[in-house]
């Protein structure tokens, strides 16, 4: 008789034990933020003189986001960095990461940051309101002078975008 309750005591606790984790998975996956986010997939300068600033475009180029499910308080948060601390020349000499700057021309449903392009850490750039389920940035890129030594052709950078849910 006691190996039967002792084995009904153990079922039970692996039912409850099952349950319980059962529960834990549920939860977490019912907490995880989501949102859609569109960033465009290229910013390009098209430079015909070394000594002038060159804007870059599209002009303004637009990073928006769309049906954000974020936790009670949360805001989406997202930055930039450059993959290296000069872009890819045809030949000769990079154009340095940090030649590169964006200007905040219009934000929707947060506030956005000016800023310059960095390899060595990601640079805000807009901050959604907490509970918003939409808005936008409108920004404008602008390469300044690259100066004598940079040889003409297509020079390449890589950037990434990082996407956080955060509590402002």
């Amino acid at each position: 008789m006691s190996c039967l309750r002792s084995a009904r005591w153990r079922v039970t606790r692996i039912a409850v034990f099952g349950l319980m984790a059962w529960a834990a998975v549920a939860a977490s996956a019912a907490a995880q933020d989501t949102v859609n986010i569109v960033v465009p997939p290229a910013v390009s300068f098209s430079v015909t003189d070394v000594t002038q600033s060159t804007s870059g475009g599209p002009n303004p180029m637009t990073v928006s986001f769309s049906n954000a499910h974020l936790s009670p308080g949360r805001a989406l948060r997202v930055s930039v960095q450059a993959d290296g601390a000069a872009f890819t020349p045809p030949s000769g000499l990079g154009i340095p990461t940090s030649k590169v700057s964006w200007t905040t021309v219009g934000a929707s449903g947060g506030t956005g940051w000016n800023g310059t392009l960095s390899s060595s850490s990601y640079a805000l750039v807009f901050q959604s309101d907490p509970a918003r389920t939409s808005g936008h940035i409108d920004l404008a890129w602008t390469l300044a002078p690259p100066g004598s030594g940079i040889r003409a052709g297509s020079h390449q950078l890589t950037i990434r975008w990082k996407l956080e849910s955060i509590t402002p």
